[in-house]
């Protein structure tokens, strides 16, 4: 999994480049700003597409490390059940360590989230900027 720190940095740099694309297509001619948008839109639904299949790997990894998790807690509660102090210190690493992976998915799943709707504003920031131009070219 990507650490967070990486994600984070992700996003900033994905809403500075969704900055620069904007400003730059508040200066450029009609053909360049659908290109800038066409551009934005394909990128979009590439990230949506990863994120999509992302998350189905996901839930095939997590339905596939179910059983396995299962199977590995009934050997622990074998091995252990005379020493109720050893099976709860297990317990509850466990339930923290599965606390923190999940609020790490949580956390990773929300900043794709955000990416996809930088990708959303950028598009129509520049929708906005082609109908504004083609509007006032009409004057």
């Amino acid at each position: 999994m990507t650490k967070i720190s990486e994600k984070v940095q992700e996003l900033k740099d994905h809403a500075q480049h969704a900055e620069q694309e904007i400003s730059a297509a508040q200066k450029e001619t009609g053909k360049k700003v659908d290109a800038a948008i066409n551009s934005a839109k394909a990128q979009a639904k590439v990230r949506q597409d990863n994120f999509k299949t992302e998350v189905a790997a996901r839930k095939a990894a997590a339905a596939s490390d179910w059983g396995t998790l299962q199977a590995e807690h009934n050997k622990r509660i074998e091995k252990i059940k005379n020493t109720i102090a050893a099976k709860k210190d297990i317990h509850d690493r466990k339930v923290a360590t599965r606390r923190a992976d999940d609020a790490e998915g949580y956390a990773s799943a929300s900043i794709d989230y955000a990416l996809m709707a930088i990708d959303d504003a950028e598009i129509a920031t520049l929708e906005a900027i082609d109908a504004r131009a083609y509007a006032e070219s009409l004057s």
